[in-house]
């Protein structure tokens, strides 16, 4: 399943960047929390910033 998340600055809500991620059923134990989780831990990896200067959130379909 794909999905479109958007990855925020927390202090100002300013829009950074967006991924589109794509998890296995598996993976889906708790819908689109998963997503957003795997966005804040791809932009820790990128050292774009961590879940503490950013939010995550899966655009509405």
């Amino acid at each position: 399943m794909k999905r479109i998340v958007d990855v925020f600055k927390r202090k100002d809500r300013s829009l950074v960047w967006t991924y589109v991620i794509s998890l296995d059923r598996p993976r889906l134990a708790s819908g689109i929390i998963e997503f957003e989780h795997e966005a804040l831990r791809l932009s820790a990896l990128e050292e774009r910033g961590s879940s503490d200067t950013l939010t995550a959130r899966v655009r509405p379909a």
